[in-house]
């Protein structure tokens, strides 16, 4: 009791000290040592971010099914709780396509629209994630992630790509329809084909082709950052800044191209060529918690509550982390937990749907050269300004423009490269991820990722279940009498005399079974273990006795050592010695703690050969004898 005492104290004194409490708000730690020439590279870092995530934020609320002023109220509550609590200069929080795909799976069908959502499910599904994220956090059980394969979340990446990128081609073509499923919406937009609209195709693959051209601008701008022996001219060096820059904001240049062109044909009385985004609510959300009297919460809801906050902190943890190894620092993974919970929780109560780590929006932080979370804040004003006095012009946004967007961000999610990778490492993880990947598609990313993360545990766990048992050949071994000369004398045990030429263990090893375990024998394997030890040694016509060889096990539990209750018992009866050998302390301590019947453990190999072999000649002689 005193050690626990102690160790309590400890902890409590380490978790309330001045340096725990400054790591979990990192604030303290890195603005005492801001300077003056960090302030112009995180005011450009964000407000590049800026002009990123509002077209962003706009097209990301149609994939959620959501008016699209609930991706501008997703879009800034994040940045100013990261500015807090986050441990990355780099992560930009905000609504992200896959995040957004989710939470189109779990909600109420608006009864005035049925393309759309009621937004209360969502809100609330927010702050229940930052809960479920704080709590995580808090309790240091961030590592609950790793339990999902690079596989799994490939497949369920370039699923959820081609998932968004499908629901998206009816507004390239200017349909409308409702699906819910990437089969559905397959077979809705063959269905739907008569209803193409001409505008929307050209001005949607229009904006596509631009988006694709201005990104290779982009690219092709920062070529000569990487030749060391080249200087550009000032000039030169001013346009190229200015072609990346131009190509960093490349959805915000289509958006606003596209709105003129929209607004021009309503101007010149053409409306109804193109299909536009209509109205959308005006000014910032009022500050209130989410509607918690909704009724349904849990059926409607349903798994996201489990599959979201996972996924939301992968693709962000997964981020900083990356990030932080190319700017060389480091994230805390418990701390990123609690700081994109606590954006959940406080998002939700401006209205925001789950939130998480861009990575595009990442990487143009990154690329700006932002030196603090403090970009954040700009990033976030200026949502606020776009939502203030911006929303009017949203109505002549286009569907078409949105969707372009959208399609040209997420099909880059689609990670080719992992399946000829696995080909060649482990075919087995390839397995998981096309799995993955057709679940996804065909029952949904939520249900997909769950079947994959099962098929990643069963394989997992199939080595416990099974662990590699051995049939050793006792005459393949090489064996030594360690025992001193002088302890060998067999005067004590004259039924032995006729045996003192020979070590009695060369004698003896050709009539013992040696079987060994390769791992830890936990109850999965337990029945396995104790099967496998009745065929291989009761089953033959003349049963030998058995050495359990412990060497590789370096744990047991309960069940394991009921089971070997059970079998010692059932060996006695058969008259078959079974003994166990190189048993570690703490298993041996776990055996008498047990008060295992019949136990005889022998510290090696060689000596559970000796020991049974001069138990053997002991019986033999005491048979012959009484005979």
């Amino acid at each position: 009791m005193d050690d626990v005492r102690v160790a309590l104290r400890d902890g409590a004194v380490n978790y309330c000290s001045l340096s725990a409490w400054k790591r979990r708000f990192p604030l303290s730690i890195w603005l005492p040592k801001y300077k003056a020439s960090y302030l112009l590279s995180d005011i450009i870092a964000g407000f590049t971010v800026g002009l990123t995530v509002i077209p962003q934020a706009l097209a990301y609320a149609s994939i959620a099914k959501l008016h699209i002023q609930y991706g501008l109220y997703s879009a800034f509550m994040g940045c100013f709780v990261y500015f807090f609590l986050g441990t990355s200069k780099d992560v930009s929080v905000g609504p992200t396509a896959i995040m957004s795909l989710l939470v189109s799976m779990y909600g109420e069908k608006d009864p005035n629209d049925k393309e759309l959502h009621l937004p209360e499910y969502a809100i609330l599904m927010a702050f229940i994630c930052g809960c479920i994220q704080f709590a995580l956090g808090f309790l240091h059980l961030g590592a609950l992630t790793g339990f999902i394969s690079s596989a799994v979340i490939a497949g369920f990446t370039s699923a959820s790509a081609i998932t968004i990128a499908m629901g998206q081609v009816k507004h390239i073509l200017g349909q409308s329809f409702h699906g819910d499923t990437f089969l559905d919406d397959i077979i809705l937009t063959f269905k739907h084909i008569k209803e193409v609209n001409g505008w929307d195709v050209l001005l949607g693959v229009s904006s596509m082709v631009i988006l694709y051209l201005l990104q290779k601008v982009k690219n092709d701008a920062v070529k000569w950052e990487k030749d060391e022996d080249y200087t550009p001219t000032t000039s030169k060096l001013l346009a190229w800044k200015f072609l990346w820059f131009v190509g960093t904001s490349k959805n915000a240049v289509i958006v606003i191209m596209t709105a003129i062109i929209a607004w021009t044909l309503e101007y010149t009385h053409k409306s109804g060529k193109i299909a536009l985004t209509g109205n959308v609510t005006e000014g910032i959300p009022m500050f209130e918690p989410p509607e918690f009297g909704i009724p349904d919460v849990f059926q409607v809801l349903n798994v996201g509550i489990v599959i979201i906050p996972l996924i939301g902190y992968l693709e962000a943890i997964s981020i900083g982390k990356s990030f932080g190894r190319q700017n060389n620092y480091k994230v805390e993974p418990n701390q990123e937990l609690i700081a994109l919970g606590m954006c959940n929780v406080a998002g939700s109560f401006v209205s925001s749907y789950p939130v998480t780590g861009s990575f595009s929006r990442t990487a143009i932080n990154s690329q700006c050269g932002v030196k603090t979370p403090a970009g954040g804040l700009i990033t976030g004003g200026l949502v606020l300004l776009s939502l203030q006095f911006l929303t009017p012009a949203f109505y002549y946004i286009p569907k078409a423009s949105l969707a372009a967007v959208i399609i040209m961000a997420v099909i880059k999610m689609v990670n080719y490269r992992i399946f000829i990778a696995l080909w060649k490492v482990r075919k087995l993880d390839l397995l998981v991820l096309i799995i993955t990947f057709i679940m996804c598609l065909c029952i949904g990313v939520a249900y997909g990722t769950l079947v994959g993360i099962g098929i990643d545990i069963m394989i997992l766990l199939y080595p416990i279940a099974r662990p590699g048992i051995r049939l050793v050949d006792p005459s393949a071994r090489q064996h030594y009498d360690i025992t001193p000369k002088a302890q060998r004398s067999t005067e004590s045990s004259p039924l032995l005399s006729n045996l003192q030429q020979v070590p009695l263990h060369q004698i003896y090893r050709d009539s013992v079974l040696v079987f060994e375990v390769d791992r830890s024998m936990r109850f999965p394997a337990s029945e396995y273990i104790v099967e496998s030890l009745y065929q291989l040694s009761l089953g033959g016509p003349h049963p030998k006795p058995v050495i359990l060889d412990f060497t590789h096990v370096t744990g047991v539990d309960y069940t394991m050592i009921e089971s070997l209750h059970d079998a010692l018992e059932d060996f006695g009866k058969a008259g078959i010695k079974l003994v166990f050998c190189s048993v570690k302390d703490e298993i041996k301590d776990q055996f008498l703690a047990y008060d295992l019947k019949s136990l005889v453990v022998y510290s090696s190999y060689e000596s559970a050969i000796q020991g049974l072999a001069e138990e053997n000649a002991i019986d033999e002689a005491a048979a012959h004898l009484n005979t």
